[in-house]
């Protein structure tokens, strides 16, 4: 089993400028906390450093390119794409032109910001993958059981995230991948549903510190 992180922000994200943390940082935490697999996803950007994936690879980590689009307003996870690829994606139809090698996940679908995908996620259901299962929740208040019960109904796998954009927010909600640790390995096992989501809420600390940060107009 490769314990996995597949939705993290770091300080290269053009859109998220207020990210103290670099990749090289949160690979270096990673490493310690066991994680095995990682994916950067920049909003509407692939992180391609090779120096960054060598590191990781030093680390004891494989990094699979990813990035968490916006299409059409909502935002979408692709892993193994590239910014040349996302440019051209104007409309989540047009997905299905990378389906073949991509990776294509619903990040948060059910909660309640704008960008989410909600009944655009089931509208185009056979455009994804898996479902990701988000860290930030807490006992009595969690849209991810939204989530659940849309991808039993649908036969589609749960990906445990952390949505990372404070380095405190990794390692409570994750995924176990049953998987060798290549990138087509990986990707086919998340197709397959081979992987198991570990997760538990965020102390009472945490989840107030990602509320404020979630309310912060600055942010």
């Amino acid at each position: 089993m490769l314990k996995s992180d597949m939705h993290i922000h770091t300080k290269e994200d053009p859109k998220d400028p207020y990210i103290k943390y670099t990749a090289k940082d949160l690979i270096t935490f990673a490493s310690k906390k066991g994680f095995e697999v990682l994916s950067i996803t920049l909003h509407d950007h692939v992180l391609n450093k090779k120096h960054i994936f060598d590191f990781a690879r030093q680390k004891g980590i494989l990094l699979i390119p990813g990035v968490e689009a916006q299409i059409e307003g909502k935002h979408v996870l692709i892993y193994n794409t590239t910014n040349e690829e996302i440019t051209k994606i104007k409309n989540l139809i047009d997905l299905e032109k990378i389906k073949d090698h991509a990776v294509i996940a619903a990040p948060h679908p059910f909660y309640y910001l704008g960008r989410c995908l909600g009944s655009k996620l089931i509208e185009n259901i056979k455009l994804f993958d898996a479902i990701e299962y988000n860290h930030y929740y807490w006992r009595f208040l969690n849209p991810n059981r939204k989530a659940v019960e849309v991808a039993k109904k649908f036969g589609l796998p749960l990906i445990g995230n952390s949505d990372l954009h404070m380095i405190y927010q990794m390692n409570n909600t994750f995924s176990n991948i049953d998987s060798e640790k290549t990138k087509d390995d990986v990707l086919e096992a998340i197709r397959k549903g081979n992987l198991r989501v570990q997760t538990k809420p965020p102390s009472f600390f945490d989840f107030v510190k990602t509320t404020a940060f979630i309310l912060n107009p600055l942010c």
